[in-house]
């Protein structure tokens, strides 16, 4: 895939997200959307999986995303995260389930030990949906959608 656009200057570093991260409680209202905060962590770590290979997706889901995740991808990172369209769908391998019995610390700790394990990525690496990607171009990704989720409960800016 070709080198994606740098992040708005309002999507927060890892360090910012870190310090939301380490601080979050599990109470709290979306302003939309139908996850809960602690379902809303491991859907963030999810993605960081997903990236990590760690999740499996189908033929036609990596298809679709060879074919067009490049375009896809260049508009969401144009965008800031605070503006990036609510309600979203997202594959079903890394979407939070209503009924899961999940432990909150356990999935702060998740999503943080993630954020360490993305930003040690560099140069090209494998990606399982869009192929030889550039580490920065993931760690942006990652970035801009755990700003967005950040965003989704009120935790960046207004």
């Amino acid at each position: 895939m070709k080198k994606l656009p740098t992040p708005t200057a309002d999507t927060p570093s890892f360090d910012d997200l870190r310090v939301i991260f380490e601080r979050l409680v599990p109470e709290g209202e979306p302003r939309w959307g139908t996850m809960d905060r602690t379902q809303m962590v491991k859907h963030c770590r999810g993605f960081i999986d997903l990236y990590q290979g760690r999740v499996r997706t189908n033929f036609v889901i990596r298809g679709l995303a060879r074919m067009i995740g490049g375009v896809f991808l260049k508009k969401v990172l144009a965008k800031s995260p605070m503006d990036t369209p609510k309600n979203m769908g997202t594959i079903p391998a890394i979407r939070a389930k209503q009924d899961e019995s999940l432990d909150f610390q356990n999935e702060v700790a998740q999503l943080l030990s993630g954020f360490q394990e993305i930003e040690s990525l560099s140069g090209k690496v494998q990606h399982p949906m869009y192929g030889q990607t550039h580490a920065e171009d993931i760690q942006a990704l990652v970035r801009h959608h755990t700003a967005h989720h950040a965003n989704q409960f009120g935790l960046l800016g207004s």
